[in-house]
């Protein structure tokens, strides 16, 4: 995904029209539809239904469309605070996460970081994981805090482990279920289960888990959320029991329970950078970030 798909697909969007679009894009149509296919591809849904006598956004694609005009928004403003930065002496060092209990993680390295290199400042973004590739694709962002398997077709990105992770049943205190030290989805089956949405969590491939949630899903009432923290006051109001990564579960959340769930895959967990970065507090960050113990 790139700056000149996302803006052919703004162009058709607001005009219906590919003529029209390539019109003001100066480009030729066969382009505009080309990169049009291959948003599609990557995306792996029909942004457009097409006929020789209308275009029209599918319900995917009006989706999509507010989450582009963002992903353009953030990408010119990054641009126009670096021009401004440069003529200051100031870098910026852009760091992108998907859970707001990440940040937690962040809080030494950007302390050190703030002594070693005063003239150099954090940019955190946090979106799902798609739009974290979309921007590191663009080179917007430096850093992602992710998973192995959320950057593994990521071009020109190094990946460094920090720890392997699990997922967890998060409940409160109050749970029948609370006394567990670890729990099977037999344990689970006659649990309300709060899930994300999978834009939010980048399962592996056949993983187990996923899997069980998916069957349970079909079965049973569960809450699918937008966001963990979301889910985590859900469980902690007795709504249910979220299944959850371990990065996103902050250490000091209080009044609940996370027991490890078994028959998973587990996450290789660390950070994905920019290969061969020059900047040497880029470096700086590489070498010294390590992650907090749940």
């Amino acid at each position: 995904m790139n700056t000149q798909q996302l803006q052919c697909f703004i162009s058709v969007a607001d005009k219906l029209n590919f003529t029209k679009a390539a019109e003001e894009l100066y480009l030729s149509p066969p382009t505009v539809t080309h990169h049009i296919q291959t948003l599609e591809a990557e995306l792996n849904t029909k942004l457009f239904i097409r006929t020789s006598k209308m275009v029209r956004l599918t319900e995917a694609g009006s989706f999509f469309y507010g989450d582009a005009k963002e992903i353009l928004m953030k990408i010119d403003i990054s641009k126009k605070r670096a021009e401004k930065a440069a003529t200051r002496n100031i870098s910026f060092l852009r760091i992108g996460c998907t859970s707001n209990a990440e940040l937690q993680s962040l809080s030494t390295i950007l302390s050190n970081l703030q002594i070693e290199y005063p003239r150099v400042y954090p940019v955190i973004i946090i979106k799902d994981y798609s739009q974290l590739i979309a921007l590191f694709d663009d080179k917007q962002l430096d850093i992602i805090l992710s998973t192995k398997e959320m950057i593994k077709d990521t071009r020109d990105c190094t990946f460094k482990k920090l720890k392997v992770i699990t997922k967890y049943a998060v409940m409160s205190v109050d749970s029948p279920l609370s006394s567990y030290k670890k729990l099977t989805f037999d344990d689970l089956v006659d649990s309300c289960l709060i899930t994300l949405h999978p834009d939010l969590i980048p399962f592996q491939y056949k993983d187990k888990v996923q899997q069980k949630l998916t069957f349970h899903s079909q079965q049973h009432l569960g809450f699918i959320c937008e966001n963990d923290q979301v889910g985590i006051l859900l469980a902690k109001s007795g709504y249910g029991i979220a299944i959850l990564p371990a990065y996103c579960i902050s250490a000091d959340i209080k009044d609940i329970i996370a027991i490890p769930v078994q028959e998973q895959e587990i996450m290789e967990y660390g950070i994905a950078y920019q290969s061969k970065p020059k900047e040497k507090y880029i470096k700086y960050f590489i070498e010294n970030f390590s992650l907090p113990e749940i």
